[in-house]
């Protein structure tokens, strides 16, 4: 076998690196981490989530009423609250997403049983004879109690396709201003929250270019302006967050980002984040969620990495015109998107049974928003139940944990460390593709310390070839060390609602000797580590 080494190191890199073809018996590979102070946080709203009224994710997914046989916590699911306390679930979006251009706050709050049935944007793709009409049960109230119950912090999106700016500074004068100083913080008192909902996040709009109004971004830049420049002035300080690029685009819609930083030159109104969207989109392939062969298992990795030109490249262009690089991106929609025909339910709209390659595709998106903690203030994954890239299947009293939650259960250590720099020497793999062949990084990893903790995880996307993998801590030793791995005999597997234990967290042998760990990372698998270091 020709063999190339091929180093790559940088300040604060995590890497995804190669050269040739694999075989079945044992690679190697040798990782080199530095664990610096200066490094990068890794903030916990990377590993942020999303949740629409769509199909089945509020109501059943989460929302099962007071009434339910099912357990729940005033109406909410608690075996959902339970798993997203366990990750650590730092964040939800909500209530969209497209359904966010069309609901009015008004009708969520107050007596439930009083409260509008009304039109729901995705009436249009259910099935025929099937509704989606929005009862308005789940609210803004019931928004924030699951916030509160979770540990996570709000983040909301703006109505301003058919909202006005008026309902939108309302809705933050509901939330934000305190007890006795305005109407509608007594109304938010009368209807059972006496103290402020303190929403920082809030987002100016959704998809303005598609779903949220089919905007140019200098017709958007323009409704911003209208939209924040009147923002009430409660605490906390808000993180106002831009529509920004459809990042699938065949050419990445730089043109949107450019348009509308262009727009906005001259103008005062603050852009604290930019959003990005990044669907591994396969709409309109025949690749299958479930069904697939080794040609689908290495093109939706490799389409899964190509978000990090995406990130890098709207940095670029955002630079030319935020010379103190204030704007954030926001990732606030990622993911793989199959084509339709598998969901759970026929009214679960794009609910997918997700599978193993659907972690070690989240494995390698993380890794690439821990290279670039620098750049990145918040990500969401679309969307956290019954739909898209979910963690969770729900219907009923049947509950299942995708591959995809063991994923974020792994990374959960990375969240508030220090990225570490970290080079590696390690094979490329040259794979099927439904294009003939490809190229693609037979690694990815990454690496971030937090006071004597290291916290490494290693991704081999090898169907057949397992990974022995040599790490090396260059400033400092390791004393001792544990590991967990996610993988599985079939690269098909996965969990759903009849078989909800398929793939689960098993333990990996770590050997420790002075500065040096070994470990052999199985086919098809993602590994942490949890390192105590000197």
């Amino acid at each position: 076998m020709n063999r190339r080494d091929f180093l790559r190191a940088s300040a604060y890199a995590s890497g995804a690196l190669m050269t040739k073809a694999s075989s079945s018996l044992a690679a190697g590979a040798e990782i080199e981490i530095t664990a610096q102070e200066a490094g990068p946080e890794i903030s916990p709203h990377l590993y942020g989530q999303f949740i629409e009224h769509l199909g089945g994710v509020i109501y059943d997914g989460i929302w099962v009423g007071q009434d339910s046989k099912i357990e729940n916590i005033g109406g909410i699911r608690k075996q959902f609250v339970d798993d997203m306390k366990r990750i650590e679930a730092p964040n939800f979006r909500w209530p969209g997403g497209c359904f966010a251009d069309g609901y009015h706050w008004r009708d969520g709050i107050g007596e439930r049983a009083k409260r509008p049935r009304t039109y729901n944007y995705w009436q249009v793709s259910m099935p025929e004879g099937s509704f989606d009409t929005e009862t308005n049960q789940f609210g803004i109230h019931e928004f924030i109690r699951l916030c509160r119950l979770c540990g996570a912090e709000p983040y909301l999106a703006a109505n301003m396709a058919s909202g006005t700016p008026r309902e939108f500074h309302d809705w933050v004068s509901y939330c934000n201003a305190s007890e006795g100083t305005l109407s509608l913080a007594s109304e938010r008192a009368t209807n059972g929250d006496k103290e402020p909902f303190g929403v920082r996040w809030w987002g100016v709009g959704n998809e303005s270019w598609g779903c949220g109004g089919d905007m140019n971004p200098q017709e958007y830049a323009t409704l911003y302006r209208r939209f924040v420049t009147q923002f009430p002035d409660y605490p906390p300080k808000p993180f106002l967050v831009a529509v920004g690029p459809r990042g699938h685009s065949r050419d990445l819609d730089l043109g949107w980002t450019r348009g509308f930083f262009e727009a906005m030159q001259g103008h005062k109104s603050r852009v604290d984040g930019l959003s990005v969207h990044y669907y591994t989109d396969f709409r309109n392939s025949p690749e299958k969620v479930s069904t697939f062969d080794a040609q689908g298992w290495y093109d939706v990795i490799r389409e899964g990495m190509r978000i990090e030109s995406v990130i890098e490249q709207h940095w670029v262009v955002m630079g030319k015109y935020d010379a103190d690089r204030h704007t954030r991106l926001i990732v606030d929609e990622w993911g793989v998107w199959y084509r339709p025909g598998e969901e759970i339910a026929p009214t679960y709209l794009l609910s997918q049974p997700l599978t193993l390659r659907d972690a070690l595709h989240t494995a390698v998106t993380f890794d690439v928003m821990n290279r670039h903690a620098d750049k990145i203030a918040m990500a969401n994954v679309a969307q956290t139940i019954n739909c898209l890239h979910s963690l969770f299947l729900a219907q009923g009293d049947r509950f299942a944990r995708t591959p995809v939650y063991y994923v974020f259960e792994m990374y959960r250590n990375h969240m508030r460390s220090r990225l570490a720099s970290m080079s590696m020497r390690c094979e490329d793999m040259t794979v099927p593709s439904r294009d003939g062949s490809a190229v693609m990084p037979g690694l990815s990893g990454s690496a971030s310390v937090n006071g004597k903790t290291l916290t490494v995880t290693i991704t081999n996307p090898s169907l057949e070839a397992p990974l022995a993998a040599q790490i090396r801590l260059a400033n400092g030793n390791i004393v001792e060390g544990r590991g967990r791995v996610l993988t599985h005999a079939e690269m098909t597997a996965g969990n759903t609602l009849d078989r909800p234990n398929e793939i689960a967290l098993s333990p990996v042998t770590v050997v420790v000797r002075g500065n040096k760990t070994g470990i052999t990372i199985p086919p098809r698998a993602v590994v942490s580590l949890e390192l105590r270091i000197s």
